[in-house]
């Protein structure tokens, strides 16, 4: 069988059904935005929305905070008109931001001025609503607010309580409120520099959690090493999704840990293997990116294995012994262009690890990507 061919045929014949990246979509604690699962609210079921912006914090982006809210029906999906939302917002088991705000439309948006205050010094600009003692609203439901929420990157716990739907004056009995929990992360960038052979090289560690410490690199292995703060409390990791991505960026020049398609990673000494460690080589000209991605599964099943009372998520990556490879692209009716690799040392009868990688027309690298695909023999059979 001419293995090359039986790929290709494999590929020519994929189906992209569903694209999305870790950015746009992020469900749960770790990412950016979600969907809460929705709430009974008479004979209606209502799901929440949330959003916080920036998803990683520079000097570029810190002037652009927010926090979009968005009750709706979850069966129609359309925003649930004069919400009122009680919004209670911590870090680090600290009260940030407790206020009432409501929104005529049902679509809240927050626009966080973030300032170093105590929560008791906060300051809202906006209109109070007449029918609503305390409450919030503004121009397109609007408010500005100057508090210390989004100074620093990191997790952040916010508790969404709804006091009221469908017109102002509606104010829920307290055993009707409903509470709405999510955990969402601001991400941070982390720039190192590192010495191998008398030579020094910028690094970085872009977090989409929480920041990360304790960077090192050992000249001896060629091993980087980080850790980052993490609750291991697996009622927590249990009740809620979850999902943790690290990115560590390396300079092409580097090449001695660089020119390698293949890495040893480990997350508190669990090996990364499979979709757990990814390397993409492209997205960002002249600079190697290794991307940790573990999820619930993973997390949960590292818990397992870890000393009671283990307070952060350990990272380690370096080149592993060194396989040639062959590759090969595919070209996509969508536009998509799938890379495969293979080692260049299989044999008859060997398992054939692929390694795919998928970018869109720009080149930019697309994270899980879901997709389907047939087998054929060099004759075409199935």
């Amino acid at each position: 069988m001419n293995f090359k061919r039986t790929v290709a045929s494999i590929f020519a014949t994929l189906l992209l059904s569903q694209v999305f990246s870790v950015s746009f979509n992020a469900y749960g604690d770790g990412l950016t935005q979600e969907n809460l699962p929705p709430a009974s609210f008479g004979d209606r079921q209502a799901a929440l929305f949330i959003k916080i912006s920036p998803p990683i914090l520079t000097k570029e982006t810190v002037g652009d905070t927010y926090l979009q809210l968005r009750l709706f029906d979850a069966k129609t999906t359309k925003p649930v008109p004069h919400t009122s939302y009680f919004i209670s917002v911590w870090k680090d088991d600290k009260l940030l931001l407790r206020n009432l705000f409501h929104a005529h439309s049902g679509e809240l948006t927050l626009k966080i001025v973030p300032t170093k205050v105590d929560v008791n010094d906060v300051v809202v600009y906006g209109d109070e609503v007449p029918q609503i003692p305390g409450a919030w609203t503004g121009f397109n439901d609007r408010v500005d607010v100057h508090a210390p929420v989004l100074l620093d990157s990191g997790l952040y716990h916010f508790e969404i309580k709804i006091f009221g739907i469908d017109y102002d004056q509606n104010i829920f009995a307290e055993s009707a409120v409903k509470t709405f929990n999510s955990w969402l992360s601001v991400g941070d960038i982390s720039n190192q520099k590192i010495t191998f052979g008398g030579k020094s090289y910028d690094t970085s560690v872009v977090s989409y959690y929480d920041k990360i410490n304790n960077f090192k690199f050992d000249e001896s292995k060629k091993s980087i090493s980080f850790s980052m703060p993490f609750s291991w409390d697996t009622k927590r990791i249990a009740d809620q999704p979850i999902f943790v991505h690290e990115e560590v960026r390396v300079p092409k020049a580097f090449k001695e840990f660089t020119d390698t398609t293949a890495y040893d990673g480990k997350v508190n000494g669990l090996p990364a293997i499979g979709r757990m460690l990814i390397l993409d080589p492209y997205s960002i000209e002249g600079t190697s990116i290794l991307h940790f991605l573990v999820n619930k599964d993973d997390i949960l099943k590292i818990a397992k294995t870890i000393p009671v009372g283990t307070k952060t998520m350990d990272f380690t990556v370096a080149p592993a012994s060194t396989v040639a490879k062959n590759t090969f692209d595919v070209k996509l009716d969508s536009g998509v262009t799938a890379k495969v690799s293979y080692d260049s040392d299989l044999g008859a009868g060997d398992t054939i690890p692929l390694q795919i990688s998928f970018f869109d027309p720009n080149g930019q690298l697309l994270k899980f990507v879901r997709h389907g695909f047939r087998i054929e023999d060099s004759s075409g059979k199935v």
